[in-house]
């Protein structure tokens, strides 16, 4: 059996992700196979991986730009952007709200669904947009705008990844090169929210909780995902003795979230229907919830609230049992789960009772993979059921238009179910692996050779 080549490499900084992933040492391939035995490995530090990295990134969103060539040429029309699969929050909502007007999108008489903060966002391009109204190429903008947007956010997401983990960096390419970028970050808003999320968890490995939990409080106006974060950060900070860190991640995050809701409110109060029509919308797209009113027999809408709810709070509860464990004092025993493993536990559950889990929401998956240490071909199999989901989903909602072309409720159903599964399984893998972030953690340079092995060994501590 051949010994990995990163032992035998003490000068590396990093780890090099064709030495230790047999499918990245495969796909390299087209770049001329992985990094040599006696390739100078660190020489631009992590710079030159973040440069690569949001490069590809980039690159990700372009082909996102041609996935959805057909509506950006022809218009966002019904059915037509549901066959072809390239529906769009930002020009169908711009279109069909007072935002074709560059008012905000909850000023109509009929209020639109958007979250607080993808509203405030949808309006902001609206307002920078130099063309507005309902026809083609105002649409055209709008749609060219975020697109310029989500190159930065999708940036500033990936520097936060390799800012988090210095000795895994390529681990972030797990966000920035992910086959969901393409077909899922030009969808809506929600590369918002991953990106807040991500900087918020950096603030926190800083050891600057103020701003960590602003950050995540604002990330929480978009969906409510990042709450798992939040609590996963204040029970860590409880266990590690540290309450008032926990305290003011807690109380930042929701100073954070009222100093965007409060101005908004004011100006527009009904802003907050969103979140009030959480208690009765019912089962949606996605969600396994769905699956009874697929087959035919609907849950009541309490139900699907009474739900929803209570897997929140389980949720919660399985965290505070699983991180009150005491460590046991044995040189074999797990280390305590830190931040994204508690965090992963949560959405775990919190998934599977959600009553709804829009395409888009594949998008708040990725953090978990880059911030672990999951190889390439899990992330590949779950990636190649959210994207039969993503193209489902656009089918069976045209069902309705012309069944003998569309998906039918069955069908969907099983599709449903599958990426449940894949969901639960990517999160339980994350969830059963070792801590992995570090609090101000130093890289070694390379070619600092003269160093004993068994130091640049040694691991961090954990969050």
């Amino acid at each position: 059996m051949l010994v990995p080549r990163e032992r035998t490499r003490r000068d590396v900084p990093y780890v090099v992700p064709s030495w230790s992933d047999p499918v990245v040492a495969r796909l390299t391939g087209v770049l001329g196979g992985p990094v040599g035995r006696y390739a100078v490995t660190g020489a631009r530090g992590l710079t030159g991986v973040a440069a690569a990295l949001v490069a590809l990134g980039a690159t990700m969103l372009a082909l996102g730009v041609w996935q959805k060539g057909h509506c950006l040429l022809k218009g966002w029309n019904t059915p037509d952007q549901f066959w072809r699969a390239c529906y769009s929050d930002l020009p169908v909502v711009h279109v069909s709200s007072v935002l074709a007007q560059r008012q905000l999108p909850w000023a109509a008489e009929v209020p639109s669904t958007q979250p607080p903060l993808s509203g405030l966002a949808m309006w902001v391009v609206a307002q920078v947009s130099p063309r507005a109204g309902q026809d083609v190429a105002a649409q055209q903008w709008v749609f060219v705008l975020w697109t310029l947007a989500a190159v930065v956010l999708l940036a500033a997401a990936v520097l936060a990844v390799v800012a988090l983990q210095p000795r895994r960096p390529w681990q972030a390419a797990h966000l920035a090169v992910s086959p969901v970028v393409a077909t899922l970050a030009l969808v809506s808003t929600d590369l918002l929210g991953v990106s807040l999320m991500l900087l918020g968890l950096w603030a926190w490995q800083r050891d600057h909780p103020w701003p960590a939990g602003i950050l995540l409080g604002v990330a929480l106006l978009v969906r409510p995902f990042p709450l798992v974060v939040v609590v996963a950060v204040v029970l860590v900070a409880r266990r590690r003795g540290d309450l008032l860190a926990g305290a003011q991640v807690l109380v930042g995050a929701v100073l954070g979230a009222l100093a965007v809701l409060v101005p908004l409110v004011l100006v527009e109060p009904r802003a907050l229907a969103p979140l009030r029509d959480w208690w009765v919308q019912g089962a949606g797209y996605g969600a396994l919830q769905m699956v009874p009113r697929l087959m035919g027999t609907p849950l009541p809408t309490t139900a699907t609230t009474v739900v929803a709810v209570a897997g929140w709070v389980v949720a919660v509860g399985v965290a505070v049992r699983v991180s009150s464990r005491r460590r046991r004092r044995h040189r074999h025993a797990a280390p305590l789960p830190g931040v994204v493993q508690l965090s992963a536990l949560m959405m775990l559950v919190v998934v599977l009772t959600a009553p709804s889990l829009s395409v888009q929401s594949g998008l708040w998956l990725l953090p978990w993979l880059a911030l672990s240490a999951r190889p390439w071909w899990e992330h590949l199999v779950w990636a190649f059921v959210e994207t039969l989901h993503f193209v489902t989903t656009w089918l069976h909602i045209a069902f309705a238009t012309d069944p003998g072309r569309g998906l039918p409720p069955e069908t969907y159903a099983l599709v449903v179910a599958l990426r449940s599964a894949a969901w639960a399984w990517v999160l339980w893998r994350v969830w059963d692996e070792p801590d992995r972030l570090s609090p101000r953690p130093a890289v070694r340079p390379a070619g600092a050779a003269h160093r004993p092995a068994a130091a640049a060994a040694t691991p961090p501590p954990t969050v």
